[in-house]
This record gives structure tokens, sequence and C-alpha cells, in this order.
């Protein structure tokens, strides 16, 4: 496919929401025109992040609107690029980017110390991790046609942070918001905060936040139809993070920028006149660059199309030339892997080609024979390896019940209603409790129904469980 194409136009014209190569609306040609024009080299990750780590030399890379999953092995080559004095930005609202923030706060929390916030009444940062909230932000009192599209006004000199100079109005287009897992000194207690506060006054946890008539809508789907009302439950009346800078450059580590809402890139905003979103562009940028390299790594395979471009993606040559070398990298990423790549190849081939004979009963005898392994984890092996999904989840929804029972002392059996109830009253405020109700009822209808599923929707799922499992579990009441 993609040999034939690329003889062709069909399918060339940058169908990708965010791509540096679409010129359209949702695109972000105009960006790289406009940091190129500094001084910027832009080179495409079009594979996945391992190949952050054959770079000789760092640079920054910029991560904007991510859609597809990010797989454990780049998480670890992001954690080696930032190690080693390459800065990031992840700009993203209700995309995939959490799946590689873990790694960001598990970097972040041995320099937390370090990062100056004498500027902000702080002797130290009580921050324990940052996520990109997943509701949508809503400003009353600035906004651009309605509340969905906030203009931000307020611009802090974050201590160590770039220089916001000449930035004044900045609009943005259905933004989430940060949320920071609150640290206390004195009880050693965590607490997801949509910011913090010094003798109970809120404290500007950003460089660039919403005004204080704001509120997150949890209700995203009836906000986009234009019904919207802050609710009793949501976090509102304060301002919101939109933009938090982690400046870790001082030490020898890249500075990282958190951004909230990746439409402040995208070509239709940045040329809108009377709006600062160009200069706070160049501005964020110069910061991450702190070491000069003048390169731009720009993530190009984490980005998907969107509405009725789909089938464009289809016909795109690139989308297979992608595809390709996401598989190829990898395998190839470990000096020591690459020679047997053709033997993995046909291994993983092998494995995914339809099976002559259904799955052989599980014995409990084989599962003593295999005194290293739990019963648990080899059921898990078993459903994977013949790609029983439902099942698979089954297993995992069950001991999230019963981790519950333990952690709440409770006898009688769970459900969706009775897990929501217990999270509504012991954690208000750590869940989006829609999209939690939304995942526990659609796990129980695969597990009640034995629905088939993708690896994909599997693996979600399991994502979004473990995130429940582990914040109502290891939380303390």
């Amino acid at each position: 496919m993609p040999l034939f194409l690329s003889f062709t136009r069909i399918g060339q014209e940058g169908s990708r929401q965010f791509s540096i190569y679409n010129t359209g609306w949702d695109g972000t040609s105009d960006l790289r025109v406009q940091l190129e024009q500094q001084g910027f080299e832009f080179h495409p990750v079009v594979s996945t992040l391992n190949a952050l780590t054959r770079l000789d030399e760092m640079g920054v890379l910029t991560i904007i609107g991510p859609t597809i999953f990010f797989d454990p092995t780049e998480t670890a080559a992001l954690a080696y690029f930032i190690m080693r004095g390459g800065s990031v930005i992840i700009a993203d609202d209700f995309g995939r980017a959490n799946d590689i923030l873990g790694i960001v706060n598990t970097i972040l929390r041995p320099f937390v110390s370090s990062i100056n916030t004498s500027g902000l009444g702080l002797s130290t940062l009580p921050l324990a991790g940052i996520k990109i909230n997943g509701s949508l932000l809503m400003d009353a009192q600035s906004y651009y046609r309605s509340p969905v599209m906030p203009i931000l006004r307020n611009f802090i000199d974050f201590p160590g942070g770039p220089s916001l100079s000449g930035v004044s109005r900045v609009i943005t287009s259905y933004p989430s918001s940060i949320s920071f897992l609150g640290f206390n000194n004195e009880t050693g207690e965590t607490r997801w905060v949509p910011t913090f506060s010094y003798q109970g006054v809120p404290i500007p946890s950003g460089i660039a936040v919403s005004s204080s008539n704001s509120w997150l809508e949890t209700d995203i789907a009836s906000a986009k139809k234009g019904v919207y009302y802050p609710d009793e439950y949501e976090w509102r009346g304060v301002p919101f993070s939109v933009m938090v800078p982690l400046p870790l450059s001082a030490i020898g580590v890249g500075n990282i920028l958190i951004c909230s809402d990746p439409s402040i890139f995208i070509n239709e905003l940045m040329e809108m006149p009377n709006y600062d979103n160009a200069e706070l562009t160049n501005r964020i940028f110069e910061w991450l660059d702190w070491n000069n390299t003048g390169r731009i790594y720009y993530d190009e395979s984490h980005l998907s199309s969107s509405g009725g471009r789909v089938f464009l993606s289809i016909i795109d040559p690139f989308s297979y030339v992608s595809l390709y070398l996401r598989y190829v990298d990898s395998f190839t990423m470990f000096p020591l892997l690459a020679p047997l790549f053709p033997l993995i190849t046909f291994l993983f081939l092998r494995r995914r080609y339809p099976k002559s004979k259904g799955p052989s009963p599980l014995l409990m005898t084989k599962i003593k024979q295999q005194r290293s392994r739990s019963f648990f984890a080899a059921k898990m092996a078993w459903y994977m390896n013949y790609q029983q999904f439902a099942n698979a989840l089954n297993l995992i929804y069950n001991r999230l019940h019963r981790r519950f029972k333990k952690k709440f002392g409770l006898d009688d059996e769970l459900n969706a209603e009775t897990i929501i109830g217990l999270l509504q009253t012991h954690f208000p405020y750590d869940f989006n409790f829609k999209k939690v109700q939304e995942t526990l009822n659609r796990v129980e209808l695969i597990i009640r129904k034995a629905k088939k599923i993708s690896e994909e929707e599997f693996t979600q799922l399991v994502i979004e469980l473990k995130d429940i499992e582990d914040t109502a579990t290891k939380t303390t009441i």
C-alpha cells in the first residue's frame, strides 16, 4: 500500500489532527513554520518514542494531542530522554497523555524539593503528582463565543519558568485542566486537588490559569451541545491551571511543560488576530530549549485522523509506514535483541495465526507444578494467550471486588452502583464519577454477555479499573 500510494497524491494531504503536515484548521503546520523561522529544526518521530534512545543530541520533544496508547517501553524511553537533559512539552485534554504522566511523576518526585517556590510563598512544593483532569474547563467570565472556549488572561511568573512578558490574551477551545496530587507534610497523606492553597487562599498553580469564575464540567457531551451549568459536586470557584512548567534544567534534567489544551497550538487559533497564542508558543519553546539545541522532535506516531477523514488515513501511505516502523523500532531498540528480529517476527506472527484447536482446559494439577506462579497469574496468562479478554476482564473485576471488601470491611456482593456509592462517600473529589460509572457499566455488560472485545478496549478498561483500585485502596480514609 505505501509503495503503490506513494506514486499518487491520494491520502497525502495530512489527515491527522495536530500534525505538522496538516495545513487545515486543526493541524499544526503554522506552529512548525513559525518555530522554523525562529531557527528551530523539526525532526518528526513517526515510529515510537523508543527512537529517543538512539539520539546522540537532545532537544525538545513535542507531544500534542496524542490519541494512541503509549506502551511501557515508550515511557521508559521518555524517562531516559528527560534524564539526559531533553525537554518535553505534553499538551492534551481528553487523549492519552496520562499514560505517560505517571513516568513524569516518578521523575519529578526526587527533584520537587529542588524547585524554587519562594516566589509562591512556599518553602517546598507540596506536589506528589500531576495529571490532566479529564473534565471540561468552563469559564463564565472570560470566554470567546461561549464558556467552552475560555480566554486566558492570567499569566504568572513561575520561579525558573518561561518569561511571558507581552502575553496577555490566549484563546483556548474545549480545554481540560491540570490536577495535582497534593502532599500533606504533617500527615503524609496525598489527595488530588485542582489547585494549591496557603492558609486557605488559593495559589495559582501554573503560568496560565482561568478566571476565578470557572468550573470543571463533567458532562462533556451535554456541554458540547450547549447545555452546561456548574453542579454542586463539580470543582468550581477557583482559578484552574492550563499550563504548568516544571523547571528542572538547573539540576541538569530537561524542563517539562504540561498543557491541558492542545488546541492552543492549532492553525485556527494561532492565526486569530488580537490573541497571543503565537507569542506564547515562542516563549515556551525558548524556555524548553534551555541548552540551545535548536531541535524539536515532534511526535507524529500517536496522532490519528478525526471525523470524516478517517477514510483518508486508510489510504494514507504514512499510516502504513508509521505502523511498520513502530513494529520494527519496538523490536530493535536493544542492540542485543536486534539480531534476533527475524526470529521474533516469526514468533509474533505465529502466535497470531489462527489456532487449529480450541483452548485446552486449565487443570489445577498443572498449576501446582508451577509453584512460582499464582492461580490468578496462570489463569490470566491462559486467557490472554487465547485472547479471551472478557474472561480476563472478569478476573480483574473480581479482584477489585475483593480488595474493596477488604478495604471497607464488607461481606455483601458488590456491583457498579455500590462501588460508585463507596467512592462518592469516601473519595468525593478524587474521581470523575460519570466516567467511572460508564467504565463499570461497560465492564459488567461485557462480563454478563461474554461480549467479544478488542485487545485495545481491554487494555483501556484495565487501565481505568487499575486507577480506581489504586486510588481507593492505597489512599488513607
